[in-house]
């Protein structure tokens, strides 16, 4: 699974590369011409294209009915009738290549929320550091220790919370570039990796998990924690990052949503998609 997710990170590594130094909304705006476009050619080739069109010109004629014989009440009851039965129509044939889209658009979401939903830290700026147990193992909390690489500085002394199965350290951000934390419990050492950086996009991942499934849904491009009968999660209180499209900072999947519909619908004729 780890090379799997190597793989699928490696290649959306190349995609935004090359605008890894401008504004997060033009390496955005690609994203969502590619998603517009998988999304047609998904439609297209999972769907019944002609039904769709049938019912649509259908929908289209009973309104037009509605217009023309508006003054006449058992008409309009009537039109309005078959506009909802061909509309329920559409919506089951559009459910299928619906379907079909799931798995690869959760992909690519999982994928981008490490480069656009989170911000790697600045100089002076801290984050909380978090270690969690899995269950049956609170024996070890207090012999559990971190230590920090040069660019980093621990800011406070472990908080050990028993009854959440979970140890907590401030830590501030002193120097650019990529730093470790180290921690140790029992006889076994983990390292976390953080980000420090003013500019540019950096793939950034919060959480480390023990498991391979849970570490490949939630935390792309990095392995998961090496199997040990102790830590669960290891979490960085990254800042949460927002896309600036004139005067408002928005949520990356408003943008990414609103961009992709737009991109859609602009280039269904080309790509001959009936919607």
């Amino acid at each position: 699974m780890w090379y799997l997710n190597l793989a699928i990170s490696s290649f959306f590594y190349l995609l935004i590369a090359p605008f890894k130094n401008l504004d997060p909304l033009w390496s955005l705006m690609v994203m969502s011409l590619l998603v517009g476009i998988l999304m047609l050619v998904i439609f297209r080739y999972t769907s019944n294209q002609e039904a769709i069109r049938k019912t649509k010109n259908k929908i289209r004629a009973y309104i037009f009915e509605l217009r023309l014989f508006k003054d006449e009440l058992g008409i309009v009851l009537s039109a309005q009738k078959k506009i909802f039965s061909y509309n329920m129509k559409y919506m089951s044939y559009a459910l299928k290549p619906m379907l079909f889209m799931i798995v690869p658009l959760a992909l690519i979401l999982i994928q981008l929320e490490g480069w656009y939903g989170f911000k790697a830290l600045t100089p002076e700026e801290s984050a909380v550091v978090s270690l969690k147990l899995s269950d049956g193992n609170q024996e070890v909390i207090n012999g559990i220790t971190m230590t920090a690489s040069p660019g980093l500085e621990i800011d406070s002394p472990a908080l050990r919370i028993q009854s959440e199965k979970e140890v907590n350290w401030r830590i501030r951000a002193k120097e650019f570039g990529s730093h470790s934390l180290t921690f140790n419990v029992d006889n076994y050492s983990f390292n976390r990796e953080v980000i420090v950086s003013e500019k540019g996009l950096k793939r950034i991942t919060p959480a480390s998990f023990r498991s391979e499934l849970w570490n490949f849904l939630l935390n792309p491009g990095q392995k998961a924690i090496p199997d040990n009968p102790y830590v669960e999660e290891i979490d960085v209180s990254y800042p949460l990052n927002s896309i600036k499209v004139y005067k408002w900072g928005l949520h990356w999947l408003v943008v990414l949503f609103v961009l992709s519909i737009v991109f859609g619908f602009a280039l269904k004729g080309l790509f001959k998609v009936e919607i």
